[in-house]
């Protein structure tokens, strides 16, 4: 009994210390600067002719999110992690020219030198995102992630942006209370990347990044939007 006993001691004194030497957690934090668009999808309540003058006017936005996670790793080619940050989306209008009239004798557009010429307006979506995914390591520096994201929406603005002829412009930001926004969301995420930089303490990392809105950001919009963000996400592991 007493060899048994010190030799089941031994093998979990054993198995501590291999657990303890081998790195189980990386820690780190990533910044993913991107363009965001609103999909759209329409419940057919809505014109098609509708839905296509939308189509024509928006486009991407210049968007970014940042989060900090925690990675644990099975071995050394499979992991999976855990992420808390901020998330910014949406979509914005092209710039749209403004007329304030025709002119009866040459039947082309009238603008005022004093007023803007042109305006457009952005959408912004600001959340809290909370990214679950799995990464495959190919090699020694390539891997594959996949995974989704839980969003949560904190707030929602539009912003107003007047172009003038002598180059200036005027913004204007509010709160946008144009629909009832949905207050949780998911997305599925896939990246493939590289480990760029290597060091026996921290590892710098940037991938290609695709995120796709599940569900549409409005409740009950005719004209919902799915927000698609593509972008290169880059950050450090420690």
């Amino acid at each position: 009994m007493k060899n048994i006993t010190t030799t089941l001691i031994l093998s979990v004194f054993t198995c501590i210390t291999i657990q303890a030497q081998e790195k189980k957690f990386d820690f780190g934090m990533n910044l993913f600067p991107n363009y965001s668009l609103g999909v759209i999808s329409n419940d057919g309540s809505t014109p098609s002719s509708v839905e296509s003058g939308f189509q024509d006017i928006e486009t991407w936005k210049p968007s970014i999110s940042a989060n900090i996670f925690v990675e644990y790793s099975f071995n050394k080619k499979s992991s999976v992690g855990l992420g808390l940050g901020y998330q910014n989306n949406g979509e914005r209008t092209k710039k749209l020219d403004l007329i304030f009239g025709i002119n009866p004798n040459t039947g082309q557009a009238t603008t005022d030198p004093s007023a803007p010429s042109q305006a457009r307006i952005i959408y912004n979506h600001h959340n809290i995102e909370i990214p679950v995914y799995y990464k495959h390591i190919f090699g020694e520096r390539f891997y594959l992630l996949a995974g989704t994201s839980a969003i949560i929406n904190i707030s929602n603005t539009r912003t107003g942006v007047k172009y003038y002829e002598d180059g200036s412009k005027e913004r204007n930001t509010v709160e946008d209370n144009s629909t009832e926004f949905r207050g949780l969301n998911f997305t599925g995420n896939i990246g493939f990347g590289l480990n760029y930089f290597k060091r026996e303490k921290f590892s710098l990392f940037v991938h290609p990044y695709c995120q796709y809105g599940i569900l549409g950001v409005s409740k009950a919009a005719s004209l919902n939007r799915n927000i698609l963000s593509l972008g290169i996400s880059t950050g450090i592991k420690i």
